[in-house]
């Protein structure tokens, strides 16, 4: 499999599933050219700077006043004209004050990218600056402090994702629909019934279909293969595992099954995605 990076920047003790700072502070790897995936989540505010953000396989220029919300699993790289300035918070699940993974990363948007007005970027600077002075200061109850502005910033984000996306309405439609698509990010690889899902969340395959069909226009099935398609692009073009290697690490039953179902859905074979995408993001790459 594609390696995961952990998180390797210096944290104050007791804090290592967290960690906040500038670009410059965590290191040139927080500008990363080549791709790469986390086990961590990652939260970037981008204050200046301007080129490419590239994930799974998406491209996007780089904005000043944007904040970028990268996964665990995510594969993605910079490729940057002008050095980018900003603020970088890494967490895993375990630091979340709520233990409930944020929607908007594994919701219903293969990626989630905010572009923030003059007001709302000063906001943010002004609690991003808060958490550094906190994870540096180290005060009584730091820790503690930080799941709170971290609580925060999370909240403060997903409403203005959901004011950009047209309104900031939850249903239990809409919570039914983000819990399966997080669940297929995190376990296509072993499950891929629709049934087996709708019984994790205690709902009927009927219901499921229906629900996620209404908020994301695909059915679960489709949900399932676009997952699964996803993470085979990602092996291909980030290891070296041969397309049977990859067949086998996907739990497909053989290399030729494998083929047809990534041409099917992908639209070229195995082999022209990885020689495709290596020349375009990776050239001199074979």
């Amino acid at each position: 499999m594609l390696p995961m990076h952990e998180i390797e920047v210096p944290v104050p003790m007791g804090l290592s599933p967290f960690a906040v700072g500038t670009f410059d502070e965590m290191g040139s790897w927080s500008r990363a050219a080549f791709p790469h995936r986390h086990v961590f989540y990652e939260i970037l505010y981008v204050s200046a700077g301007s080129g490419t953000h590239t994930v799974d396989f998406r491209s996007s220029p780089i904005r000043p006043d944007t904040m970028y919300f990268i996964a665990p699993g995510q594969v993605h790289h910079w490729t940057y004209e002008v050095p980018m300035q900003g603020t970088l918070v890494l967490f895993t699940e375990e630091f979340l004050l709520w233990q409930e993974e944020p929607p908007f990363f594994h919701g219903l948007s293969e990626r989630a990218e905010l572009r923030l007005s003059g007001v709302e970027a000063e906001g943010m600077a002004r609690l991003l600056g808060l958490m550094r002075e906190e994870y540096r200061g180290r005060g009584a109850g730091f820790a503690s402090m930080l799941q709170s502005y971290l609580q925060i910033l999370l909240v403060t984000s997903g409403r203005l994702l959901e004011a950009g996306n047209g309104g900031g309405v939850v249903t239990r439609s809409s919570i039914l629909a983000r819990a399966f698509t997080r669940l297929v990010a995190k376990h296509v690889i072993d499950v891929r019934s629709v049934r087996a899902y709708a019984e994790r969340l205690g709902v009927t395959s009927g219901h499921l279909a229906e629900t996620v069909k209404e908020a994301t226009g695909r059915s679960p099935g489709e949900v399932i293969r676009d997952a699964l398609t996803l993470e085979a692009k990602r092996l291909l073009v980030q290891s070296d595992l041969s397309v049977a290697q990859i067949a086998r690490a996907l739990a497909f039953d053989d290399a030729s099954y494998f083929g047809r179902f990534f041409k099917r859905e992908a639209g070229v074979t195995p082999g022209d995605f990885r020689k495709e995408i290596r020349e375009k993001y990776q050239p001199g790459r074979t």
